[in-house]
């Protein structure tokens, strides 16, 4: 299993893929509350890979994790473009109806946070490369 992480400054995406890449779960949670929902993952799956956005927050939340997590090695990922990677993978999961339909992806906004999408790219992306 692959936990993928998509960090933020007040909440981070978790996604949960196996090793052929279909997703287990997703889920947001507080920024304040990622090293138990990481921990609780841990304890329920048996999780090969620690997945980390490279961005500005993800030298805090490494910093976090190796003082909390000492067993599993922290693999970065670049984020360039996973927010719109992942906005488009929401509107597909999640086709629009009605005259929402004919309006393209890249000017619809989901109606709610997507950072658990995004950190399902970035796992998608470790498991490509």
């Amino acid at each position: 299993m692959i936990l993928a992480i998509d960090p933020g400054s007040e909440k981070c995406g978790v996604a949960l893929l196996d090793e052929n890449g279909i997703l287990v779960s997703k889920q947001i949670v507080s920024r304040q509350n990622v090293i138990t929902s990481i921990r609780s993952l841990i304890t329920q799956y048996s999780i090969a890979h620690l997945i980390v956005g490279k961005g500005a927050f993800g030298q805090t939340l490494e910093k976090e994790l190796t003082k909390n997590i000492t067993t599993l090695d922290i693999i970065f990922i670049d984020e360039k473009n996973s927010t719109l990677e992942a906005r488009k993978l929401y509107w597909q999961t999640n086709p629009p109806k009605g005259l929402w339909k004919f309006i393209p992806t890249s000017l619809r906004v989901p109606p709610m946070p997507i950072d658990d999408y995004a950190a399902q790219i970035l796992g998608e992306r470790y498991l490509k490369g």
